[in-house]
């Protein structure tokens, strides 16, 4: 249903959505049974938001990458429409998995089926076009970025809207000016990590100083804190909102477990956010409003990871931590060669894809640049420290 509150605007954004694993039973009737206990909260929003993690197509020519290329058959979009959302959201690192022809697939089903789109387009300027929404009286736009993972949409490329704060900027001052409200997603910041990293919170804080009206994060697969920053409402994880995972993991794997944004605009008041947390069992049939003790635990769960969002030197510690954790890992790709530069192509597994991907995307980097210098500086300790109550962090307490 519809508020008919003529003076508000209520928004509920979903987190990621990704139908690998399920392309052959995500019809209308897998769709609303999944949806069938978090529909009456999406449906109290006058407009909702979802982050399309996947092309629609049935093309079978990915792209070279590092990481898994994931795509969903477009009649997979069923569980958009069941779930009667008003935009899907592209800007992220799986729309171009499929090169342009998945990013034009995509395109095309979602204009068919009547579902706004932001974040990817035919070239880097039409990926930043907001998409807009009007209810009540009042005028949203939506604008949706990512971090320079693979996919990047260029000016002569199809694909998704890359991280330039330049771009960001003029997107969320010009939205302002054709709306009243208006709301900037991300799709970044480090995988599994419970908290995010010092940039992350440095970036996301000056695009409230930009003029967005809400800051929402994606990409992490769990959940991480939110804060008000100068009345802003900042998310910087949703965590995922239906996601399969190849191996049946502990059910209290920070995976399996989100919380849904719900922002209330009103004129002349700054954008009052509600978290519903919720939890999706592993074959994804089924996701589930958390309530009782259960919710109790979990919201506890989220100001505990919120806390040091506010204390920067015990943030930078947390990453410190998370950069031995990951770092240590990530190092092992980094194998260059001379005679790469004599190859034509390099397909997907070839290590300098890897290694590409650390350079390129933000996140990546700065872990990685984080790392070398605690290995410089002989601050390895101070990470390790940290990495226990990481680990902690990363199992829900339900």
């Amino acid at each position: 249903m519809m508020f008919d509150d003529d003076n508000s605007l209520k928004v509920a954004i979903a987190g990621d959505v990704c139908m690998r694993n399920l392309t052959e039973h995500m019809d209308a009737d897998f769709s609303r049974a999944a949806l069938s206990e978090i529909q009456p909260i999406l449906d109290n929003a006058d407009v909702r938001l979802i982050n399309l993690e996947n092309p629609l197509t049935d093309s079978d020519k990915a792209i070279a990458k590092s990481g898994p290329s994931l795509k969903a058959k477009p009649e997979n979009i069923a569980f958009l429409k069941e779930g009667r959302f008003h935009c899907a959201l592209l800007a992220n690192n799986h729309i171009g998995d499929y090169g342009e022809e998945g990013v034009y697939s995509t395109l095309k089903k979602l204009d068919e089926a009547g579902i706004g789109h932001t974040g990817a387009g035919r070239n880097i300027d039409e990926s930043y076009i907001p998409w807009y929404f009007e209810a009540n009286g009042l005028k949203l736009a939506v604008i949706a970025v990512c971090e320079h993972e693979f996919g990047i949409a260029e000016q002569n490329k199809a694909g998704t809207a890359g991280l330039d704060m330049y771009r960001v900027y003029h997107a969320i001052k010009n939205a302002k000016i054709n709306a009243d409200f208006a709301i900037i997603i991300i799709h970044g910041g480090n995988e599994y990590n419970p908290m995010p990293t010092p940039c992350t919170v440095s970036h996301y804080r000056l695009f409230a100083e930009f003029g967005a009206n809400a800051v929402i994060g994606m990409h992490p697969h769990c959940m991480q804190g939110f804060e008000i920053y100068n009345n802003v409402p900042i998310v910087y994880s949703t965590g995922n909102f239906l996601f399969s995972k190849p191996a049946a993991d502990d059910p209290r794997d920070s995976w399996y477990h989100g919380y849904l944004p719900f922002i209330t605009f009103k004129k002349g008041e700054p954008a009052r956010l509600e978290v519903i947390p919720y939890q999706f069992n592993r074959e994804c049939t089924l996701i589930s409003p958390l309530k009782g003790d259960k919710k109790n635990k979990i919201l506890a769960y989220i100001d505990e990871i919120s806390g040091p969002i506010k204390d920067e030197q015990l943030l930078t510690k947390f990453f410190m931590g998370w950069c031995v954790l990951s770092g240590t890992r990530h190092g092992e790709y980094i194998d260059y060669k001379p005679e790469f530069l004599e190859e034509q192509e390099f397909l997907t597994g070839h290590p300098l894809l890897a290694l590409r991907n650390m350079h390129t995307c933000e996140a990546a980097n700065e872990m990685m640049t984080e790392f070398f210098k605690m290995l410089a500086d002989g601050k390895l300790h101070i990470g390790k420290s940290m990495a226990d109550e990481i680990k902690r962090l990363q199992k829900m307490p339900v």
